[in-house]
């Protein structure tokens, strides 16, 4: 969790951003609510779509608690930084539509 740093200044929410390619696929709007779900757990957050990101692949920020997008990643560890393997968590993207959650991804 970031929110103890300046970090906060660039992004002062958590996002999910997405390619411009999968939003038009999916019928996602900046700003929309999207849960992200793992096998491990789930997180809802905004989209952000950003040009930089590449079909198929999501990013995420990791700063506020109420996000809480750890839960979303696994216990395994990557052998040489110690971190989770956040570049290798399978995710289902789904719209929060008026209480009811509908997939998309």
């Amino acid at each position: 969790m970031t929110t103890r740093t300046l970090n906060t200044r660039f992004r002062p929410t958590d996002t999910l951003d997405v390619s411009v390619e999968d939003a038009v696929q999916l019928a996602l709007r900046d700003g929309e609510l999207v849960l992200v779900r793992s096998r491990h757990g789930e997180a809802v957050l905004p989209v952000r779509i950003d040009p930089a990101v590449k079909p198929g692949e999501l990013f995420a920020t990791f700063h506020t608690t109420h996000v809480f997008l750890n839960r979303v990643t696994g216990v395994e560890r990557d052998r040489v930084g110690d971190t989770p393997e956040y570049k290798v968590t399978a995710v289902k993207v789904e719209k929060v539509i008026r209480g009811r959650n509908t997939a998309v991804h």
